[in-house]
Formats: structure tokens, sequence, C-alpha cells
């Protein structure tokens, strides 16, 4: 079976019989069924329990644009989890309650672990966003340190218990807290500035261009920065690895697969399979921008070569240096992109203006084939894309334009609308 081979499986049956063996060893209870039955489970279920926690940090995000909530709701999943562990641990004699006053007791090291890990992730997050590994995978690597370290401070190693609540504390205030302030200081009122828009914008849509009327409106900025993604950073990299493949490219667009070799347990494609070529939704993107009447507002910056290197770090850093000392400000919605981009907003010291999407219009509807949630004009383009052969030649608002190598060019000097 293939999900035997999974690394996350390997990783979590490992950390079970690091666990099973962290209590058996100190205290001779090899046969103790409490230790037996908490750390099988642990090895089959934590596999489940990060993708629960992925989901929970999603939705939390998705219905109420607050970081600081949706990490609440995976404190709250994460600390009945380690509540029903170490209780169970504790009624099978395997932790003797006196060893956890350090800690605050059963209470308080149910706390401290969760506090932990919440910081941990946030770090592993830190670390994927800057190229450092997978985001699944250094999350699932947290959660299996935090699974170590709190053991062994339940067995009551002193040391390791001071380090436990330092640890705990610290990294509680750097997981969580530091997604409070983020999440007030985005919500405080401010106006003047420059706004970044960045994302997939796979294709662009009517919602796009409705928050980022209001962005503009509610935080009176003197300009918008947009920066589409090339091609994202986590399919380069699973693309160099052999993990991921391009199945087709046709329409203008390329198609995703897993290979034979791609870790069954990691969801490579969160946003979707099909991404439109960087080049074409660049296009729509001026188009849309010219259609709204937002030239004087908007530049829309490509800059592959930076992306590249850093990804959306290099573009902020590139902006950062046009606008010494300028309150910069960042647009993001409450999907999965926008969870992204908070994390990388918080890190860089950008204003957060989240917007509560209700609309129900996606990219992912569209590249399905919904109509009515683009505008006019680039539902124009998405047609002439759909049956624009490589190499032809078609009229789009005025002007010759022709597919070359999936990707759609104007032949004249510039786009006339």
């Amino acid at each position: 079976m293939k999900i035997v081979h999974s690394i996350f499986m390997k990783i979590a049956l490992s950390m079970g019989l690091i666990m099973y063996f962290a209590y058996a060893v100190p205290t001779g209870k090899y046969a103790n069924l409490y230790l037996i039955g908490v750390s099988a489970f642990t090895a089959l279920f934590l596999p489940i329990f990060t993708l629960i926690n992925t989901y929970l940090e999603q939705k939390g995000f998705r219905l109420t644009g607050s970081m600081f909530l949706s990490k609440l709701a995976k404190l709250v999943w994460q600390s009945f989890y380690n509540f029903l562990a170490l209780g169970l641990l504790v009624k099978g004699n395997i932790i003797d309650p006196n060893n956890l006053k350090m800690v605050g007791g059963l209470i308080g090291a149910v706390c401290l672990t969760s506090l932990a890990s919440q910081g941990l992730q946030y770090l592993a997050i830190t670390l994927s966003n800057h190229d450092k590994g997978n985001r699944f995978a250094n999350i699932f690597f947290a959660l299996s340190l935090n699974v170590i370290i709190s053991a062994l401070a339940a067995l009551g190693y002193k040391n390791v218990q001071v380090f436990f609540v330092i640890m705990g504390l610290l990294l509680g205030v750097i997981g969580v807290l530091i997604s409070l302030i983020t999440d007030v200081w985005g919500l405080l009122p401010s106006k003047g500035g420059i706004g970044l828009y960045l994302g997939t914008f796979n294709p662009v849509h009517k919602s796009h261009i409705a928050i980022l009327k209001d962005f503009i409106d509610k935080r009176q900025l003197d300009k918008v920065y947009i920066h589409p993604t090339v091609i994202p950073k986590m399919h380069q990299y699973l693309l160099d690895k052999g993990m991921i493949k391009i199945v087709d490219q046709r329409a203008g667009k390329r198609y995703y697969e897993k290979s034979a070799i791609a870790d069954p347990l990691v969801n490579f494609f969160p946003t979707g399979q099909v991404f439109y070529e960087a080049e074409n939704r660049l296009f729509m993107l001026k188009v849309a921008i010219k259609e709204a009447g937002l030239e004087n507002k908007v530049e829309i910056l490509f800059e592959p070569n930076l992306y590249q290197k850093d990804g959306f770090y290099a573009i902020i850093k590139a902006i950062k240096k046009r606008h010494p000392h300028t309150k910069l400000h960042g647009l993001l919605g409450t999907d999965e992109g926008g969870m992204l981009l908070h994390d990388i907003y918080d890190e860089t010291w950008i204003k957060p203006f989240v917007e509560l999407r209700r609309d129900n219009i996606s990219g992912t509807a569209i590249r399905k084939g919904e109509k009515g949630m683009t505008t006019p004009k680039i539902t124009e383009t998405l047609n002439l894309l759909d049956h624009l052969r490589e190499g032809q030649n078609e009229q789009l608002f005025g002007k010759t334009v022709r597919l070359v190598n999936n990707r759609l060019a104007v032949v004249d000097d510039k786009i006339c609308l």
C-alpha cells in the first residue's frame, strides 16, 4: 500500500515508538496497556491530527478573517488531544501527578504543551515561507518535536521541565500573541501610504477588483502594487524534485499531477491543479485594471527573477526600497492563499487589510467553466484562450494577438481597450 511508504506515516510511527520508549524506559512499565494504547493511537492518529489541525485553522480564518481566532481554534483542538493523552497516562500510573506540580498540574502541562505547539508551528511555517522545507512537513515535525519534549517533562525531568515552561510560554507568545497583535493592528484606522496586492490571480475575477477598490477607498492609498505569482514557489520546488509533473499545456493553462514518487498524504495542490500561465495571468490583470479605470492608482509589477529567488519576500523588499519610511498595507482574502500572505505580512510588518469574501466567486470555479464571475473583457479573453490554437492569430480589443508557447502575446505594441 502506497500510504505505508509515506514519509509522514513513517514519522508518525516513529513518534509513536519514541513516545512509548520515552515513558517505558524510565518507568519500566513496558506492558502497561494505557501506555501501549496512547502510543499506538499517537502513531496512527498523528497524520489525521495534522490534517484536522490544518482544516480548523483554514476554516477559522475563512469564517472570521482573524489569524488569532483561527489559531485559537487549533489551540482548543490540540488541548483536547493533549488532555486526553496525558490524562490517560496519569490514569494508567505512567505519569505521577506529583511530577506535574512544577508545570501547573495536568491542566498546566496541557496548556504549555499546546502553546509550545502553536509556537513551533509558527516557526515551521516561517521556515517554509523561506523555502526551508515543505509547510505541511514542517508543521508535522513541529508537532512531533512537541510530543518528545512534553513526554520528558511529564516524567519529572527537572531541567526539561524548566525548559518546557520557558519554551511553552515563549513560543505561545510567538505563535498566538503576535497574531492577536497584528489582527488588532489591522483593524485600527489607518489612512494613506502604499498598498500591496499579491496572489495567483488565476484568473483575475470580479471579487479581486471589488476588494481592490474597497482597499484603495478605505485606506485612502496613494498607490497599490499588484504582483502575481510566477510559478508558485512550492510548485517549482516540487517540479525540481520530480514530485509533481506538468501533464498538459493547452488553452493558455498548465495542468499538474502528482508523480509516482509523490507522498500520498500531502496535498500539493490546495488551490487546484490547473494554472493559467503566468504571462496570461499578467495579461488579464492589465486588462482588468484598465477596464476598471484604476491605472492611475495601480501599478502591476512582474519580476520573475526576483520572485524565483525568494518569492513575495523579495517583491516586498523591492517595494520597501522604492518607498522607504512609507506606511505599507497588505490586501488579502480569507482563502488559503490569504493565510500564507498573512504570515508573510506579519513577518515583514505590513499592516494587513483582510477582506471577508461571501460571494462564492473563485478562480477554481472559473477554471471549471463557471460563468458570470469575471468582468466582460476578462470573459472575452478567457473565451478566446479556450479556442485559440498555438501560433494562431486572432483579434482581441482591436489588436492582433497570438498564442506562442501557450502564452497570449500581443502582436501590436500595446493593448487597446
